[in-house]
C-alpha cells in the first residue's frame, strides 16, 4: 500500500513542478487590427499551455492603461513600442509576425517548465507620469475650445 501512494506521489509532484503558473500581460487598442492578430495567437497559447493566465489591458480608452504599458515596456528597455505589446516572464514584444509568436511559445514554455515571476515585479516603485494619447487630445480639443471661445467674446 505504501508503495503505491509513494509511486503516485512521485508520478504526480513531477507533473505538477512542470506547470508552473505563467502570467503574460497584452496591451491592445480596440481600433488595432494588429491586435486581434495577436489576441487569437494568444488564445491558441493558452489552449496549449493551460497554465497560462493572460491579463488584457485596453490602452486606446484607459490612460492608466497606457501608462501601465509604457513603464512595462520601459522596464523591459523596449525603446520602440506600439501595440500589441505583450510581456511575460524575460520577454516584451511589440508586434506580430512568426518570429514574435516563436519568441512569445518559447518564454511561455520557459516559464511553465521553470516558473517567473509576474512582469509587474519589475515596475518601479514610483514610475514615471505620462499622458495618453486619449488625454492628450482631449486637453488640445477643449485648450482649442477654450481659445477659440475667448477669440469670439473679445472679438465683439
Amino acid at each position: 500500500m505504501m508503495r503505491r501512494v509513494g509511486l503516485i506521489v512521485a508520478l504526480v509532484f513531477p507533473v505538477m513542478a512542470l506547470a508552473a503558473p505563467v502570467e503574460l500581460h497584452y496591451f491592445g487598442a480596440a481600433t488595432c487590427p494588429d491586435c486581434s492578430v495577436m489576441k487569437t495567437y494568444l488564445a491558441d497559447l493558452a489552449t496549449e499551455f493551460p497554465e497560462l493566465r493572460i491579463v488584457e489591458h485596453e490602452v486606446g480608452y484607459s490612460g492608466d492603461n497606457f501608462r501601465l504599458m509604457s513603464a512595462l515596456a520601459e522596464a523591459y528597455g523596449l525603446e520602440k513600442y506600439a501595440t500589441p505589446v505583450v510581456a511575460v516572464g524575460d520577454l516584451a514584444t511589440t508586434g506580430i509576425g512568426l518570429a514574435v509568436e516563436l519568441r512569445l511559445y518559447e518564454e511561455v514554455a520557459r516559464c511553465a517548465a521553470e516558473g517567473c515571476p509576474s512582469p509587474l515585479s519589475r515596475l518601479p516603485e514610483a514610475p514615471r507620469w505620462r499622458l495618453s494619447p486619449i488625454e492628450l487630445v482631449l486637453i488640445l480639443a477643449v485648450g482649442t475650445s477654450v481659445v477659440l471661445l475667448l477669440s469670439w467674446v473679445f472679438s465683439r
